[in-house]
């Protein structure tokens, strides 16, 4: 994933075409993500994400927005027992084909179809925040849990994925600064991207990604997760290291500014 291009601030709440939406992009977001084009996902997110995951063997993980299912095997690889949910039938039945010792739900975050108490962990990676209403779908993680059981989620850095930026280059062409502007603007907002790492050709016989995502401060998302019932027990802004920034010059940018936000929080 890159940072997406400044996005289109909407005057309206409570979108319901969530499931549509990513039934278009997942054609080509399973193409290009299989092929590695995600480099932020791979590089950063996900192993930052999984480098403070608490021990998951033999725990009932419930993976909200799993996509085509790539962190929840990862997730699987580590003994929890998975249940993997998304809206798009595409990207479950990519997941399935995959990967199918998992449970997959096609459902919205929220509204999730489990009693309460069903699961010891909950993980969103990099999803909450591409829901129609986010603090619905924490309320409803906090449903299934357990007492005692927490949620890990991930979103894109409410620093960096802001209305109004701009990158400045140094005097060798290199990125060394990002110009930010209307930090404090909320609300849903719509972007056109594609991941930059796709071979041509693949950029070239798809549409870019039509991504109607919601723009919240940080201390908006901590207030949600608080107000949701939780309490925060880990907070982390991953970054790549200089090996892997050197060798992948595409996410060095991570080490200016933060790509994403890593929440942890128990009931």
């Amino acid at each position: 994933m890159i940072i997406p291009p400044v996005g289109v601030m909407l005057n309206t709440m409570g979108r319901t075409h969530s499931g549509s939406e990513w039934e278009r992009n997942a054609p080509a977001w399973i193409e290009m993500s299989r092929a590695g084009a995600d480099r932020y996902r791979d590089l950063v997110n996900t192993p930052g994400f999984l480098d403070v995951l608490p021990p998951i063997d033999g725990l009932r993980v419930l993976d909200v927005g799993c996509g085509e299912g790539h962190n929840t095997r990862l997730l699987s690889e580590r003994g929890a027992r998975l249940t993997a949910l998304d809206v798009s039938e595409t990207f479950l039945r990519a997941a399935s084909e995959a990967e199918a010792s998992i449970d997959h739900v096609r459902a919205d975050g929220t509204s999730l179809p489990f009693g309460d108490g069903s699961f010891d962990a909950a993980t969103a990676f990099m999803s909450i925040m591409d829901m129609p209403d986010p603090a619905s779908t924490i309320a409803e993680v906090a449903r299934v849990l357990r007492p005692g059981g927490w949620l890990q989620f991930s979103i894109t850095h409410p620093v960096s994925s802001i209305p109004r930026r701009r990158w400045i280059d140094d005097d060798g062409g290199e990125r060394s600064v990002l110009a930010i502007g209307g930090y404090f603007e909320e609300g849903e907002m719509v972007d056109r991207w594609v991941f930059g790492s796709a071979p041509a050709e693949m950029r070239e016989r798809h549409e870019p990604f039509t991504i109607t995502w919601s723009r919240r401060t940080v201390s908006s998302w901590i207030n949600l997760v608080i107000s949701s019932g939780f309490t925060i027990d880990h907070v982390a802004e991953p970054f790549a290291d200089e090996a892997t920034a050197a060798a992948h010059p595409e996410v060095a940018d991570t080490r200016i500014v933060p790509f994403c936000l890593i929440i942890r929080a128990s009931t």
